[in-house]
């Protein structure tokens, strides 16, 4: 892990993370410099993407810390920014890959799951607007691949909810597409991505 020092509008900010995520690093500390000084103070958060960023007071300036994302983020932070600068990573170079302006899905927000889907090769993730108070909007439910070439839903009746941050244990290669806007779909096999829909249907996949 490597502990990058920056001088921020006259402020001193450390982001730890592993070497290899100091370009992000340089990217989310450029990102702070939008944040009025006088807001900077000892437990003030900010949001970037998936993840609340903290800063800690130490002896000569402020430390980054975030949600632990491997150890229960709802009640413990972590000084290493590895997780959270792989996660902005990963989802701002594939919204950059398509060209889209992003909609962020924070790590706490709820995910819709069908039943079995998260053990299902070919699945498919929707964002919808309208499912309510708390949720991303998204949807995951599982597909198959018929005769004519086209997939289709595998009908189900029974759903459950999970947080977003627990897809990096059961599925972590969904979560570069959280990013994604209402309306869209994205097509996985395995942990790979084979087809996008726009809010038009219209694939991107060329």
């Amino acid at each position: 892990m490597r502990n990058n020092r920056y001088m921020i509008n006259g402020i001193v900010f450390y982001i730890n993370a592993d070497e290899a995520l100091t370009p992000m690093a340089d990217v989310l500390a450029q990102a702070m410099k939008n944040i009025p000084v006088e807001r900077i103070c000892d437990d003030y958060k900010f949001e970037i993407g998936f993840s609340v960023y903290i800063c800690k007071q130490t002896d000569n300036g402020f430390t980054l810390v975030a949600p632990d994302y491997l150890n229960h983020p709802l009640l413990n932070t972590t000084e290493d920014l590895t997780v959270p600068l792989w996660i902005l990573t990963e989802q701002t170079s594939f919204l950059r890959e398509f060209n889209i302006e992003g909609v962020p899905t924070r790590f706490d927000k709820e995910i819709v799951i069908a039943e079995n889907a998260l053990s299902s090769s070919l699945i498919c993730l929707q964002r919808f607007s309208d499912l309510g108070k708390g949720a991303s909007g998204w949807c995951v439910e599982s597909i198959e691949k018929k005769q004519d070439g086209k997939y289709y839903t595998i009908e189900t009746s029974k759903y459950h909810s999970c947080y977003a941050y627990e897809l990096l244990q059961s599925r972590k290669a969904l979560i570069k597409a959280l990013a994604f806007p209402y309306g869209y779909i994205i097509v996985f096999d395995g942990d790979s991505i084979i087809e996008i829909l726009d809010e038009n249907n219209v694939s991107l996949i060329k």
